[in-house]
């Protein structure tokens, strides 16, 4: 049967499809230099507006030499990034950098590779911060919490205005939390200071955060850059990134913690790579629309060509019976062509948002009876299909344009994929204030490996062999039963035949 592509069950159309205006949007909304490396060329890309402000360049002047950015990098940490630039796996590091007005600044850069799925890397994209205030700020309050004396004013200035959340742990406890990591962790400062710290942690982050505590508090190597999730409430979760010193608290070894609130930049982070993956998915799918339909037309247009030739040499001469039978030929192959393009409209229709659930009362056994002698008219197993129709006597509410949907499409799988002489049943019931559609075949199955993607689109099943199909009717019917707020379900066996089982709220009128 037509089964299908990714393991969502909603495809992905040209016209649906953010792509690179949707990246360069989202990375355009972020205070974070990015760019984005093509291996392929060994060039930049792409490049942010804060990358471009930072750094005094863009990927059109960085065209002719990809690397001129590295000049302004301190020589030392060169090579570091370097090879960051062309990684392939996920990693960071920090580095120093003197911009061309004399000023000395450290980023913290973050490397995303993206691998198709076959493994090679298609581009890699780059995040990077500045991380200098933080750092210059560590020690300035490294000096100004060891003196304890007249700076003791300037100190409580600096940090209890400054827009990075600020805390002080030792022992497991927090001993001073700034106004903004108090707004950050969504705490007073009574309840800050009177419960373990590790309480304030999302329970799934827990173990990595006092994990890294516990290792910097004896002297080990610990990521020093990293985040995690605080709970404000049931809805709303927080995302901070974290950055940590070790000094001398009130003669105890303590922590100097920096938080910030990096909920929107994640969020970026994270449509961005969705936004890739929907990019790579289109690039398959339009592979595999190509590939089956080029195939499915190529045959059709094959019968017509050869028609039309045998018209065109001898059809003088043959008789008005022969004549009559090619001509009929030519006819069943276009109306072949004319129905798969009907379904590939059809699904940019339904991915569009263009067909909508209207409800409406429906008279089941009267509709059933018209369905039916449409099958008949285009299908001529038709007469292979047994229909059952119990406890829907009374009218009805459902939609039954999705309706003519799902069943047309079953019933026409079930008879393509079964022999001429096995027989499909149909059987349509009211069962409370549902209504439950079950078609039974004795046909080839559905082999266990392409049950997850069979709602899909333009992808087919591994045994179909030499069966016509476009691997897009599943698909509809997918899309029409979700409209219709319903579920379908499908049990099969490989060489024993397949029933799909489809249940669709529809009360009576």
């Amino acid at each position: 049967m037509s089964a299908p592509s990714p393991a969502s069950t909603t495809a992905v159309t040209p016209a649906s499809l953010p792509g690179e205006e949707l990246l360069r949007q989202v990375a355009a909304s972020i205070d974070a230099m990015l760019w984005s490396w093509d291996p392929a060329s060994g060039r930049i890309s792409y490049t942010n507006p804060a990358f471009e402000i930072f750094w005094g360049l863009s990927a059109e002047k960085l065209a002719g030499d990809p690397w001129q950015w590295l000049e302004q990098v301190d020589p030392t940490d060169r090579d570091r990034v370097r090879q960051l630039q062309q990684a392939a796996v996920k990693r960071s590091e920090e580095y120093r950098v003197r911009r061309p007005n004399g000023d000395v600044a450290r980023l913290s850069q973050r490397a995303l590779p993206i691998h198709s799925p076959s493994g090679q890397l298609l581009r890699v994209i780059h995040l990077a911060t500045n991380i200098t205030w933080q750092l210059d700020t560590s020690k300035q309050l490294r000096v100004e919490i060891g003196r304890r004396t007249d700076s003791e004013a300037k100190y409580r200035a600096v940090v209890e205005n400054v827009s990075e959340g600020i805390l002080v742990t030792a022992g497991g406890r927090i001993l001073y939390a700034n106004p903004k990591a108090l707004k950050l962790t969504a705490l007073d400062e009574e309840t800050a200071k009177s419960r373990p710290f590790i309480e304030f942690i999302h329970p799934d982050d827990r173990e990595r955060v006092l994990g890294n505590h516990r290792k910097r508090l004896r002297g080990e190597s610990v990521e020093n850059h990293y985040q995690f999730r605080v709970q404000h409430s049931q809805s709303i979760t927080r995302w901070l990134e974290i950055s940590a010193v070790m000094f001398e608290w009130e003669g105890t070894a303590a922590t100097l913690n920096f938080l910030t609130d990096v909920t929107l930049k994640r969020q970026a982070e994270e449509d961005m790579l969705k936004a890739l993956a929907h990019e790579r998915e289109l690039s398959e799918l339009k592979s595999r629309f190509v590939a089956v339909t080029s195939h499915e037309f190529r045959t059709p247009l094959a019968a017509i060509l050869s028609s039309v030739e045998l018209l065109d040499a001898y059809g003088a001469s043959f008789p008005a019976d022969e004549r009559r039978e090619l001509l009929g030929q030519i006819k069943t192959a276009v109306a072949r062509m004319n129905n798969m393009v009907e379904q590939v409209l059809l699904t940019s229709r339904l991915e569009l948002g263009k067909f909508k659930f209207e409800a409406a009362p429906l008279v089941v056994p009267d509709w059933l009876v018209q369905v039916m002698a449409e099958l008949e008219r285009g299908n001529p197993q038709a007469a292979r299909v047994s229909l059952t129709c119990d406890g829907l006597d009374a009218p009805r509410t459902a939609d039954q344009q999705l309706l003519r949907h799902m069943v047309i499409n079953l019933l026409g799988n079930a008879l393509k994929y079964s022999d001429p002489d096995t027989p499909v049943r149909f059987a349509v019931s009211g069962i409370g204030e549902q209504m439950q559609l079950r078609i039974s075949d004795q046909g080839i199955g559905i082999p266990e490996a392409d049950l997850p993607r069979l709602f899909g689109s333009f992808h087919r099943g591994t045994n179909v062999g030499n069966i016509s199909g476009t691997g897009i009717g599943l698909h509809i019917v997918k899309e029409c039963v979700d409209l219709h707020k319903g579920q379908i379900e499908v049990s099969s066996l490989p060489g024993q035949g397949t029933t799909f089982t489809v249940r669709l709220p529809a009360p009576l009128a």
